[in-house]
């Protein structure tokens, strides 16, 4: 799959469109006449509850899915979210060798750190089959796909299950939501059981990256408690919670398998600690930006070799 090759269908919905799909985000529109008597319509993207009502605008405009967020949490950006997927799925093809080798497939293993409201997991469920092609059409291959979402907070799972029983009719694998209490991997002891030793061929994240000093009070930073610095990033740049797992992840990944990282464009700094704890783990280092609008995103995946 040509990581470039994105259908732009799915990386764009105008404002004036948007409003079709989302009611609620017309009180949040303004809307001006240009000099060429054109309609323009803007959005004040500082606005949380507008840019909110223009993404579940998105989700369900673009990807057909019905979604809601925790009030305290951050609002991801849908597009940017897809985009993740995608190059996950891809990559994941390019170093793939083993899974059609014989009659006897192996079961494959997904896991998401920090799911949150599950819009990564629930994009994946609805994308995997349809951009592998590894699903058959009685849908036995399924069966052999595992997918796991973990949190440390509760209230952000239950709105992440529901988001997933809303949408279950456009989804094709199964997804486990399951409380981490405060664990990366290795120690969750609900996916120990599940999984009975297995390891993973892909683990993504978007991580937490607030810095050791970043929070003053105690209060909720995407999902974690801010006195819990370590749940939320650590280190200077934020880097200590990416490094953590990376750590973790090299024990508990598959041959080829990967695990994934979306990153916000700065500090540099943090995708450099990030990226040189891939290579001290012995992982193969791979590296994508992308651009989404006026921004820049970059996607760093360790591959186990």
């Amino acid at each position: 799959m040509e990581k470039k090759n994105i259908d732009d269908k799915f990386i764009g919905l105008k404002i004036k469109d948007a409003i079709i799909f989302n009611e609620n985000l017309k009180k949040y529109v303004e809307v001006k006449i240009n000099k060429s008597g054109k309609e323009i319509y803007k959005i004040d993207f500082n606005s949380k509850e507008a840019v909110y009502e223009y993404n579940v605008a998105i989700l369900k405009g673009l990807y057909g899915l019905n979604m809601k967020f925790h009030s305290d949490a951050l609002v991801p950006t849908p597009v940017n979210r897809y985009t993740f997927i995608y190059y996950i799925i891809s990559e994941f093809l390019n170093n793939l060798d083993t899974l059609d080798k014989s009659e006897d497939k192996p079961e494959l293993n997904i896991l998401e750190i920090g799911t949150g409201s599950g819009i990564l997991s629930i994009l994946m469920s609805k994308y995997f089959c349809e951009l592998t092609n590894k699903c058959d059409k009685d849908n036995k291959d399924i069966e052999l796909i595992n997918m796991y979402a973990t949190d440390i907070k509760e209230e952000y799972l239950e709105i992440a299950r529901e988001n997933y029983s809303n949408n279950l009719d456009k989804l094709k694998l199964p997804i486990k939501f399951v409380n981490s209490q405060g664990n990366l991997i290795k120690n969750i002891s609900e996916l120990n059981k599940e999984l009975n030793n297995n390891k993973y061929d892909i683990i993504f994240t978007y991580p937490p990256y607030y810095s050791d000093h970043s929070v003053a009070s105690i209060r909720s930073f995407g999902g974690a408690d801010a006195e819990k610095v370590e749940l939320i990033g650590g280190g200077k740049y934020g880097e200590k919670f990416s490094e953590k797992l990376i750590e973790e992840a090299k024990d508990v990944l598959n041959e080829n398998g990967i695990i994934a990282f979306m990153f916000p464009d700065k500090p540099e700094e943090r995708r450099t600690l990030v990226e040189n704890k891939i290579l001290d783990c012995n992982l193969k280092l791979e590296k994508y930006e992308i651009q989404s609008g006026k921004r820049k995103r970059h996607i760093i995946f360790g591959i186990k070799k």
